[in-house]
């Protein structure tokens, strides 16, 4: 399923791929194995106070924006998450199945993600001409043309690093390509996201773990979608 073409040696291969939008990388990080199903213990809480439209702080579904992968979607999970680390958790997996798919989302989209999504400084300051661009968003995993996105059912999250108005933390999701979700087949997206006017909004997206690494220690969604 690789456009690599030939089988990479190694017992547990991994793709890396920079993206280069202005003067920030995005690097998907994809890796072909077989996860042993092992949930973590613990997961990290935050006492901070939600905002007054925001659901209860829970766990992190993958999914509260809904199931679509339209900024609408991205835009509701936006404003119903908290002001907590779960809620920076939830915008940062909507985020990442708005954006890490084929066809790419349209230009108005771009642009309403770009105005209410994106922090003041963010890794972009034009959405709509990078998508414009067609960045292999997959990583070399989806050959040109042909339809995927990323499903958070089999999906993890990490937090890497949080304060009161800033957290890091890292989405692992599976490709879904042609319709098929892929047993093997995952994508790591490290996210950094600033409380800003009452909202979690995004400003960076990098490449930090590789996906071994992240489904071995990250926490699985509750749900998914």
């Amino acid at each position: 399923m690789s456009s690599q073409g030939t089988a990479p040696r190694r017992r547990w291969p991994w793709i890396v791929v920079a993206i280069i939008v202005g003067v920030a990388i995005i690097v998907l990080l994809a890796v072909r194995f077989a996860s042993d199903g092992t949930a973590p213990t613990s997961r990290p809480t935050d006492s901070s106070t939600p905002s007054s439209t925001s659901i209860p702080d829970t766990a992190p579904t993958g999914c509260l924006g809904g199931s679509s992968r339209d900024s609408t979607m991205l835009l509701r999970a936006q404003a119903k998450a908290p002001h907590t680390t779960n809620g920076a958790v939830e915008v940062a997996a909507a985020f990442t199945r708005w954006i890490q798919r084929y066809p790419y989302p349209s230009a108005a989209e771009a642009a309403d993600v770009q105005e209410n999504v994106l922090a003041g400084k963010s890794f972009t300051t034009n959405l709509v001409d990078y998508l414009a661009g067609k960045p292999d968003l997959s990583g070399g995993i989806v050959p040109a043309g042909e339809t995927y996105f990323m499903s958070t059912v089999p999906g993890v999250w990490n937090l890497e690093s949080a304060s009161t108005d800033k957290t890091v933390v890292t989405i692992g999701t599976a490709y879904v390509i042609n319709g098929a979700v892929s047993s093997s087949l995952r994508s790591s997206i490290t996210i950094t996201e600033d409380w800003q006017s009452g909202r979690w909004r995004v400003a960076n997206v990098a490449g930090t773990r590789s996906t071994e690494q992240l489904f071995s220690i990250g926490h699985a969604f509750t749900g998914g979608c």
